[in-house]
């Protein structure tokens, strides 16, 4: 399957393995069926955008039983304002996501005073679990519900992890796990995913120190893959990853309903 954005060729790398992708002509569906409740696993790629409402129809008639809605069109820096004065009214967010590549080196990021990174091991996983129920509680979810979500999406990390897709990085102060960061590639694109950082240990350099960290592990193993990482538009993480060496390459538009 082919992309015209760079955000969406790389969620297919970071999906080898777990989801499918159908062409149905002017529109793909991508299907994670063994986690029904990933939304951005589960939805609808628009390849042109001349009708928002018969666009985001597609996702209904696909997903009948499922409680999100998530339709995103293949149309690098598209003008949301037209998607959102049709869609708002129907109930739909509409979000622009920054896509920043990596064109030249990474700045280099000193390592924080008291703190290890590593890649995980099997027994850290339901640590990193903890760490993003707490980073995610700050969104307004409900961990009761939002819990089977992440060992779902993180079951499925590590089997890819087995089979050489990407790692996991973690950084920890002493036993405590206090940021992570995946990494997942192919020979010609790599992505950054789920950058988190816990409330205590923020403004110390640990995001920085992880992306260089992770890059470094990168290198040998896809050195000619353009590096890709998402951030919400004109988010603090944006300013963080272009502080970093990472600029704009294009913005994505979706349009979304949460299933919880």
């Amino acid at each position: 399957m082919t992309y015209r954005s760079l955000a969406l060729a790389s969620d297919a790398v970071t999906m080898q393995g777990l989801s499918t992708f159908e062409d149905h002509g002017d529109h793909i569906v991508q299907r994670t069926r063994a986690e029904p409740d990933y939304w951005h696993g589960n939805i609808v790629i628009m390849k042109d955008c001349r009708n928002p409402l018969a666009d985001v129809g597609h996702f209904a008639r696909h997903f009948p039983d499922a409680t999100h809605h998530v339709t995103v069109w293949d149309i690098p820096n598209l003008d949301p304002a037209p998607i959102a004065a049709v869609l708002k009214p129907q109930g739909f967010d509409i979000d622009t996501f920054d896509v920043l590549a990596l064109n030249g080196p990474l700045s280099d990021a000193a390592m924080p005073s008291g703190i290890i990174l590593r890649e995980l091991n099997h027994n850290d996983w339901p640590a990193l679990t903890d760490l993003q129920i707490e980073v995610s509680r700050e969104d307004g979810y409900d961990p009761a519900s939002h819990r089977p979500y992440l060992e779902r999406r993180n079951i499925a990390r590590q089997r890819q992890i087995a089979e050489g897709l990407g790692t996991w990085f973690g950084a920890f102060d002493g036993d405590l796990i206090v940021g992570s960061m995946g990494l997942f590639h192919d020979t010609s694109i790599a992505r950054y995913q789920a950058v988190e950082t816990r409330a205590s240990h923020r403004r110390r350099g640990i995001c920085a120190a992880l992306l260089s960290h992770s890059h470094q592990w990168l290198h040998p193993r896809a050195p000619q893959a353009t590096t890709i990482i998402v951030a919400e538009a004109d988010s603090n993480a944006g300013r963080l990853y272009r502080r970093a060496g990472f600029t704009l390459a294009e913005t994505l538009v979706e349009a979304t309903k949460p299933g919880y």
